[in-house]
């Protein structure tokens, strides 16, 4: 208890109002947009970043072009070889990370104030000058390529693969972000030079930056990592979530077999997106309170674990969950499972259940500021997704208006059993 509000006098300190975030909306010289909460309580600044693109934006038969160019970011620049950019940010206290999703490539900068210029000019480097030398091209190829076949030889990764493969019925969505062995193996360097071009422009970036840093610096510093990137016409790169309904057989030898389910869901910008979480929370996304754990691991024991949850994009999405079970207990856990959507599509929640996911999910959201990072993260999140500047103000409001009857009304319409789509990978016996 001294440990919450010793942690809710901090909140205080940093904001006025514990439940919101305030921060500023600046715009730099050249024109880029992003958000600052400046906070000079320790000297510590975090920068957040994404680009629309990720693995949709990767050309047919080079699947993982973009995951692999983004690996290739701190392997070498027109200032720094790879041991040196790597060595600069050990001795700077400097981290820089890239990684890539279907729809985005994500990127951070984390760095001690003291270090401000040395922390902006790696980034400035690995954003704009990258060289993509053919030897740590094909060194980050072998380090890909072990890791796809770890991933083969995993049944929980290789169920997750398998379900997007056979459960999305457009071609680019059913590509894994990291590619294939074939695939890596023909992209070229041409491609990541492409790729890096496509992906990296300044009308194309959203950003969120949080720490000991003042409005001025912080836009001299964004416009020198950002600034000269290109301004181009940029593509769609929304999911096309269109989904297939059934089940699938994988067939590996194990004592037990992997199933992942899910059907279509919301997307983020949807006005029944909490209403969506709440139900989700209640069925199979709230541990060991949901309904899935309680029916399926603690009435039957047939699991030992069992979860679900949303996964969305900006305009659409899916519910996914999944399980381990016996092989001769698939098909009775995956009717369980099936039960269980029929009564919340059916019957929905109590008002038990909709006052205890709204409590989490209003209190839940005050650990999105516990350190600079993880503010900065939360800033380009609400720009990604175009949630307003009131965001913050208006999130708890959101989630206090919803009402038992029409979170009901729509549990019959999110929740349609007949649409769920089974992989399992295993032996099972069905």
């Amino acid at each position: 208890m001294r440990i919450f509000y010793i942690f809710f006098v901090f909140l205080t300190l940093i904001f006025k109002d514990p439940l919101s975030l305030d921060f500023e909306q600046l715009e730099t010289k050249s024109g880029i947009k992003f958000w600052l909460v400046e906070d000079n309580s320790l000297p510590l600044v975090s920068l957040s970043f994404s680009f629309k693109g990720g693995a949709l934006a990767d050309g047919l038969g080079k699947e993982g072009t973009t995951n692999l160019m983004t690996s290739l970011l701190d392997e070498g620049t027109d200032g720094f070889t790879a041991e040196n950019f790597k060595l600069s940010m050990r001795e700077n206290g400097v981290k820089i990370s890239f990684s890539s999703r279907k729809e985005k490539v994500e990127g951070t900068l984390q760095v001690v104030k003291s270090q401000l210029q040395e922390g902006f000019w790696l980034l400035h480097e690995a954003v704009n000058n990258p060289i993509f030398k053919t030897n740590e091209i094909n060194k980050v190829k072998k380090q890909l390529v072990a890791s796809i076949k770890i991933d083969e030889s995993n049944i929980s990764t290789l169920a997750s693969d398998k379900f997007e493969e056979y459960f999305f019925n457009d071609k680019k969505m059913k590509r894994k972000v990291k590619g294939s062995v074939r695939s890596i193996n023909n992209i070229s360097r041409q491609d990541l030079i492409e790729s890096h071009k496509k992906i990296f422009c300044r009308n194309n970036v959203y950003i969120g930056i949080a720490g000991s840093i003042n409005k001025d610096l912080a836009k001299k510093y964004i416009d020198y990592v950002f600034g000269s990137l290109p301004l181009k016409n940029t593509k769609n790169f929304q999911p096309n979530v269109s989904v297939n309904k059934g089940s699938k057989i994988i067939n590996v030898d194990s004592p037990q077999s992997t199933v992942i389910f899910g059907q279509r869901g919301v997307g983020r910008n949807d006005p029944n997106y909490f209403s969506a979480r709440i139900l989700n929370y209640v069925l199979g996304g709230g541990g060991f309170q949901s309904r899935l754990y309680k029916e399926v691991r603690e009435k039957k024991g047939l699991v030992y674990s069992i979860y679900s949850y949303l996964r969305p994009y900006e305009e659409e999405g899916i519910i996914i969950g999944g399980f381990q079970t016996r092989n001769k207990t698939v098909k009775e856990t995956m009717n369980k499972v099936i039960d269980e959507w029929k009564k919340i599509s059916k019957n929905g929640i109590t008002k038990n259940d909709l006052n205890d996911a709204k409590t989490y999910y209003k209190g839940s959201f005050s650990r999105n500021y516990t350190n600079t990072l993880s503010i900065s993260k939360l800033l380009t999140v609400v720009q990604y997704y175009s949630l307003g500047e009131d965001y913050f103000k208006k999130r708890n409001q959101i989630i206090d208006q919803i009402n038992l009857n029409e979170i009901n009304n729509y549990a019959s319409t999110l929740f349609d059993p007949e649409s769920l789509y089974f992989m399992i990978v295993g032996k099972p016996d069905i």
